[in-house]
């Protein structure tokens, strides 16, 4: 996929002293978890973003010039034990989760770049003592694609989406139904 990034982007890149970081946004049950790789707090877009530092990882983020759905995995290291049922019981699977690439000059450079728009997989726990890191898979929307649509045109399904509806009432008396077409 190709993207568009703004001048005020091209010039940071090109410059010699480039200063990159990774903003991630996930949509838990609590609300949205706002992130960003460096430390401190961060405001963009409107939106204050918690410094993780070295605690936030996210794994390489893939395209493909065949369009296959790739998926990333963000892992936030050193939780407290004592927080990872809180942790669990926050994550909504097929949440939106988000990945832009941003870069700093006296400030956060206009419009990072997306890199990746996902839903909640699968989460998973590594307990080491006392802190633990949580890992959080997300599936690109592509993956939807793949998926089949199990969707008939009966009068049954079509009362599940919309009760009341008529439109589908003789469907199933057209199955054996012999329609002539044109002139005998």
């Amino acid at each position: 996929m190709s993207r568009d990034i703004t001048a005020n982007v091209q010039t940071i890149v090109d410059s010699a002293e480039v200063q990159p970081f990774l903003l991630f946004e996930g949509e838990f049950a609590s609300g949205y978890v706002r992130a960003w790789s460096g430390y401190g707090n961060l405001s963009w877009n409107s939106q204050t973003w918690t410094g993780t530092g070295t605690l936030l990882n996210i794994s390489n983020v893939q395209e493909t010039s065949d369009g296959s759905a790739q998926g990333i995995t963000a892992t936030l290291s050193g939780i407290p034990s004592s927080l990872i049922s809180l942790a669990l019981g926050d994550v909504r699977q097929g949440a939106s989760g988000k990945v832009w690439l941003g870069f700093l000059d006296n400030g956060v450079v206009d419009d990072p770049i997306l890199l990746f728009e996902g839903r909640l997989d699968i989460p998973s726990i590594e307990e080491g003592g006392e802190t633990a890191t949580i890992s959080i898979t997300y599936e690109s929307r592509l993956i939807d694609l793949a998926r089949s649509r199990e969707i008939r045109y009966t009068d049954e399904e079509q009362q599940s989406l919309y009760a009341g509806d008529l439109g589908c009432q003789f469907v199933a008396a057209l199955q054996d139904k012999e329609i002539t077409w044109g002139r005998k």
